[in-house]
């Protein structure tokens, strides 16, 4: 891009106006927009009206971190306009440059925060995981979408997001649950929650009160993959699409709501209890769409696989709304077997039953005998 603005195109480009050209240059790595300051008087200042940051760096010794760390100050202190967006994309290559670069990012961090940063993405990776999340982002009024990885979030007392619509969490290590409930308590419109792979110092259970008290009645998206934890399931009444594991966490569910507006649910389980699953999908009268994925170790199933008889009642999501059937790292266990001929002889809209399983797991011809309540259902087995 930086040879089309330098060469033969000179014309076109010094037609536009600044704010278009602002517009342009955000799509650049920051060091490229920096760059462009060397092209005429025009573009000497115009890099520091461009609302949006991206930092990348792969740093491996001392003195490529040095200038790194001379590169982004220079910037953050030369900027003449509030930033949209700003992304740190870091890897630190070995432990003493994560000791020495922590300090400078926080520092960088809480500039951007100052700045009314709307959209922040901190995605800092290091041997230790040392990095902290910073206490200035727990209070960012201007804040709508936080996307950190990798980071610690601990040694909070309070936090008040009030803009905040979309937080995404991968790889975050809080001391407890209430931490994270302290977390999403600060934020009063989140409409989308991605919490990927938590994990947590001490597994303390919640109380009734910390149970009831949280509220996420804006909430539409929420995707626990990889997080086990006893997160309180009456904060997600309102979601349209889950993405969560059962089982261990959830052994019961008679005491959770109804969940009116899910329509695309996504289920880990890991010992196959195919009874629960039938109870998770009595309170997901309107699910569309369901995707299954099972433990892979028979180990853990055998205690659960004869226990299956069909249940008295049809879930009204079966009989009536749900079109896709997906089965992931399907064993061919009975019970499997026997959940599998239920969905299908009493899903009357269902359109696909899609089966991921083994190479040498024969079951083809022994589910496509099964009766059909949907006369357009088509049984896919995957290997």
């Amino acid at each position: 891009m930086l040879d089309m603005l330098s060469t033969g195109h000179d014309d076109v480009i010094s037609s536009l106006p600044d704010a278009v050209l602002c517009h342009i240059l955000s799509f650049l790595e920051t060091k490229e927009v920096v760059a462009t300051s060397v092209l005429s008087k025009r573009w000497t200042r115009l890099w520091d009206s461009v609302p949006l940051l991206n930092f990348f760096a792969e740093l491996s010794d001392r003195e490529a971190s040095f200038r790194f760390n001379e590169f982004v100050y220079s910037v953050l202190l030369a900027l003449k306009t509030s930033i949209k967006r700003c992304t740190f994309d870091i890897l630190y290559d070995n432990y003493h440059l994560a000791h020495l670069g922590f300090p400078n990012v926080i520092k960088w961090i809480n500039a951007v925060v100052q700045c009314g940063v709307e959209r922040l993405y901190i995605y800092i990776e290091s041997y230790d995981n040392i990095f902290k999340l910073p206490i200035s982002i727990l209070s960012c009024k201007t804040l709508v979408v936080l996307d950190i990885s990798t980071l610690t979030a601990k040694g909070f007392s309070s936090v008040r997001l009030p803009s905040l619509k979309i937080l995404r969490l991968n790889e975050t290590n809080f001391l407890n649950v209430q931490d994270l409930l302290l977390l999403l308590a600060g934020c009063p419109i989140l409409e989308e929650l991605l919490a990927l792979h938590l994990e947590f110092d001490s597994d303390d259970s919640l109380t009734y009160q910390e149970l009831e008290s949280l509220s996420l009645n804006k909430l539409r998206i929420a995707n626990l993959a990889g997080t086990i934890c006893h997160f309180p399931l009456k904060a997600l009444h309102n979601v349209e699409l889950l993405d969560i594991e059962i089982n261990k966490v959830y052994r019961s569910f008679d005491d959770i709501p109804t969940f009116h507006n899910l329509t695309n649910l996504r289920l880990y389980s890991n010992n196959c209890n195919m009874n629960l699953l039938v109870k998770v999908l009595k309170h997901c009268p309107n699910l569309q769409n369901v995707e299954l994925k099972q433990g892979s170790a028979i180990g853990m199933v055998e205690d659960v696989m004869e226990n299956w008889v069909d249940p008295t009642f049809v879930p009204q999501c079966l009989s009536l709304q749900l079109k896709t059937c997906i089965m992931r790292h399907f064993l061919g266990q009975e019970s499997e077997i026997q959940f599998t001929r239920y969905i299908l002889k009493n899903a009357r809209v269902l359109q696909t039953m899609k089966i991921h399983c083994g190479e040498d797991l024969k079951i083809e011809k022994e589910l496509s005998l099964c009766p059909r309540a949907s006369s357009t259902c088509e049984l896919i087995i995957i290997q």
